[in-house]
C-alpha cells in the first residue's frame, strides 16, 4: 500500500541490556555479580543493535554496562585494600604478645624493636623495610612503571578496557595513588629462623572516594541524551574523561596497616619479594 510505513522492529534485548547494564551499577559494591551483568549488558546492546539497528536502550545499557564493570573493579580493589588492613592488623597483635607500659612481655619466637628498643639486627631489618617503603613514599620511577603496566593488564583483563584504551594514562593513575603515600613504622619483630616482619600505618589515596566521584558523574553520563547519540569509541573516551576528571576531583585519603616480611641472608636482611609481591598486590589491587 502506498504511503505504507513499517516501523523498524524492536529487540527485546535492548530492554534486557538496558535493564542488566542498571543492576551492573547497582550491584558494583558486589564485584563478581556486578562484572558479570556489566558483560551480559554489553554482550545483549551489541546483538540488539545487529538485530534491530541503534536504539537507545541498547546504547544506554552498553554504557551502564561498561559503567558496572569499572565500578565492580574499583570495589574490589577496594576491598582488597580494605581486607589487607585488617589481616595486617591482626598479623601485628597476635594473642601471644602481651605489652604493658612498663613491662612488655613477649614469646620466645621474636622481639619487638618498638617495644623493647631495637638491637643492632633489628635496625638493619627495619633500614630495609623502610627502603622498600620509601620507593612508594617517593614513587620511584621504575616501581611506578611496573605498577601502571601490570594495572593497566589487570584493568584490561577485568574490565575489556585497558585504561589506556580509555584515554586514561596508566602512569598518572599510579601517581595519583600514590600522591599522599606515607607511612609510620610502627615495630620490627626478627626471629630466630631469620625471618622478621616490620609493621607500618599507611596514609594513602581513597579508592572508595574516587570510586564514588566517577560512579556520581558516570551515572549522571548515562542517562543524558548525549550518551544514546554516541558510538563505543565515543563512550570509551568520554568514560576516559570522567575518569581522569574524578582523579583531579579526589583528594581524599584513608589509612591502612601493612607488615613488610624480611629474610635474612647471610648477615643482610633483604626483603621477601614473593611476600612483598603479595602484599603489594593486597594493597593496590592488582600485582
Amino acid at each position: 500500500m502506498a504511503g505504507y510505513y513499517q516501523q523498524p522492529a524492536k529487540s527485546g534485548k535492548a530492554t534486557g541490556a538496558l535493564v542488566c547494564g542498571i543492576f551492573a551499577i547497582l550491584l558494583a559494591w558486589a564485584p563478581l555479580f556486578g562484572i558479570i551483568l556489566g558483560i551480559v549488558a554489553i554482550v545483549l546492546a551489541v546483538k540488539a543493535v545487529k538485530e534491530a539497528g541503534k536504539d537507545g536502550k541498547a546504547t544506554g545499557g552498553k554504557v551502564c554496562g561498561i559503567i558496572g564493570i569499572v565500578l565492580s573493579v574499583l570495589s574490589f580493589i577496594l576491598y582488597l585494600v580494605i581486607g589487607f588492613g585488617a589481616m595486617a592488623y591482626v598479623a601485628a597483635h597476635p594473642g601471644s604478645v602481651t605489652v604493658t607500659e612498663n613491662t612488655p612481655s613477649l614469646s620466645d619466637s621474636g622481639s619487638n624493636s618498638s617495644a623493647l628498643g631495637a638491637t643492632e639486627d633489628e635496625k638493619q631489618a627495619e633500614a630495609v623495610a623502610q627502603a622498600e617503603l620509601d620507593k612508594l613514599k617517593n614513587q620511584d620511577p621504575a616501581f611506578v612503571q611496573q605498577l601502571a603496566a601490570q594495572l593497566d593488564a589487570e584493568f584490561a583483563d577485568s574490565a575489556g578496557y585497558s585504561l589506556a584504551e580509555l584515554g586514561v594514562d596508566p602512569v598518572a593513575f599510579v601517581q595519583w595513588l600514590l600522591a599522599d603515600f606515607d607511612y609510620q613504622l610502627d615495630g620490627t619483630y626478627t626471629n630466630s629462623d631469620g625471618t622478621g616482619t616490620t609493621y607500618a600505618d599507611v596514609t594513602m589515596r581513597d579508592v572508595y572516594a574516587f570510586a564514588s566521584t566517577f560512579m556520581t558523574d558516570a551515572t549522571a553520563f548515562s542517562r543524558s541524551t548525549e550518551a544514546g547519540s554516541m558510538d563505543e569509541a565515543a563512550m570509551k573516551a568520554k568514560l576516559g574523561e570522567l575518569f581522569n576528571a574524578a582523579m583531579e576531583k579526589t583528594t581524599d585519603t584513608t589509612e591502612s596497616y601493612i607488615g613488610v616480611d624480611l629474610v635474612k641472608q647471610g648477615d643482610a636482611w633483604v626483603i621477601d619479594e614473593e611476600s612483598w609481591a603479595d602484599e603489594t598486590e593486597l594493597l593496590f589491587g592488582n600485582l
